[in-house]
C-alpha cells in the first residue's frame, strides 16, 4: 500500500492537472462561442449564394440561362481526371480528443479509395501539415496556420487552388472536414471543390441529393448574364473555402471543449477517489500505532 506521502504528493499532483483542464475548458469554451457566433452568422447567407450559384449553373435554371458561356469557363471544364487534390482540414493543437486523428483516418481512406489516381495532399492547420509532412505523403501546398480563419485566409486559398487547377497542376480539388454538430462530435465529410462541372449535371426542381437541389426562376440580370454570373462563382468559391474553414474551427473548439471538461470530470474522479485512500491509509495508520500501544502497554504490566 502506498504511504499517506505517496498519496499526497499523487493528489497534490492530480490537483494541478485539474486546474489546468479546467482553464483550458473555460478558453476552449470561450473560443467556441466565438467561432459559433461567426459561423452560424454565415451560414445563411453562404447557403443562399451556393443555391443561387447553383440555379445559374444548371441547365434547368432561369430562361436568360446561357449555356455556351457557362461551359466554356474554365473553371467549369469536365476533364478526364487523372490528378486528384485533398484539401485536409485539421486543427493547430491537439488536446481536442479524436478531432485529429479521425480527419487523418478518413484522409488514409480517401487516398485507398483514389489510390489509381495520382494523388496529392494540402493540409491546413499546423497538426495535419506536421503530420502528412512525417509521413511523406504527397504535399501539393500547404497552411500551416487555421487559428485565424478569416476571409484573407480564404481568399489567399481560393486563388491558390484555382490556379493549381486551371494551370492542371490538378484535375479535381476536394475538401476533407469535420461538420459541426451541437452538443455531439462532428462527422469528416468529402465534398467536391474544383472543377465545377458537378453543378452543370440536370436535376429536377425540388430534387433532394448530395447538391444543392435547382429551382426554375427567371432572374433579371444587371448588366448582363455574364458579367453577374463571373462574380457570383468568384463569391462562391471564396465563400466555400471560408465557410469551410469556419465550420472544420467551430468542430475542432467544440471538440475540445468536450476533451476538456472529460479530462477535468476524470480528474475529480481520481481526486475522490485518491481522498478515500487516504483517508484509509491514515485510519489504518491509527489503528496500528494504537495496537502498538496496547501492546507495549500489556507487556510492562
Amino acid at each position: 500500500m502506498a504511504s499517506l506521502r505517496q498519496i499526497r504528493q499523487r493528489m497534490k499532483s492530480i490537483h494541478n492537472i485539474h486546474e489546468i483542464t479546467k482553464a483550458m475548458g473555460m478558453i476552449a469554451s470561450f473560443r467556441f462561442k466565438k467561432a459559433e457566433h461567426r459561423f452560424s452568422r454565415s451560414r445563411n447567407y453562404f447557403l443562399e449564394m451556393e443555391k443561387l450559384v447553383a440555379n445559374l449553373s444548371a441547365p434547368t435554371g432561369a430562361g436568360s440561362y446561357d449555356s455556351s458561356f457557362v461551359q466554356s469557363n474554365p473553371l467549369f471544364e469536365a476533364r478526364k481526371i487523372r490528378k486528384k487534390t485533398l484539401v485536409v482540414m485539421t486543427g493547430d493543437k491537439g488536446l481536442c480528443g479524436a478531432y485529429n486523428s479521425n480527419v487523418f483516418k478518413e484522409t488514409a481512406n480517401w487516398m485507398k479509395q483514389n489510390s489509381a489516381f495520382e494523388i496529392t495532399l494540402i493540409p491546413v492547420g499546423k497538426v495535419g501539415n506536421d503530420y502528412l509532412k512525417k509521413k511523406h505523403h504527397p504535399i501539393l501546398a500547404a497552411y500551416p496556420e487555421k487559428a485565424m480563419a478569416d476571409l484573407a485566409l480564404a481568399k489567399t486559398m481560393t486563388e491558390e487552388l484555382k490556379s493549381l487547377f486551371l494551370n492542371h497542376k490538378t484535375d479535381s480539388i476536394e475538401l476533407l472536414y469535420t461538420t459541426y454538430r451541437a452538443g455531439s462530435a462532428g462527422q469528416n465529410i468529402v465534398k467536391p471543390y474544383l472543377g465545377l462541372s458537378y453543378l452543370l449535371q440536370t436535376r429536377a426542381p425540388g430534387h433532394q441529393d448530395t447538391r444543392t437541389p435547382v429551382e426554375n426562376v427567371d432572374y433579371i440580370y444587371e448588366p448582363d448574364f455574364n458579367t453577374v454570373f463571373l462574380s457570383l462563382v468568384s463569391g462562391y468559391l471564396e465563400g466555400k473555402i471560408y465557410m469551410t474553414l469556419l465550420e472544420s474551427l467551430t468542430s475542432e473548439s467544440s471538440a475540445r471543449m468536450l476533451a476538456m471538461k472529460q479530462a477535468t470530470d476524470n480528474a475529480e474522479d481520481v481526486l475522490d477517489n485518491l481522498k478515500l485512500l487516504r483517508n484509509k491509509t491514515r485510519q489504518a495508520t491509527i489503528t496500528r500505532e494504537l495496537s502498538e500501544i496496547v501492546s507495549g502497554a500489556s507487556v510492562l504490566i
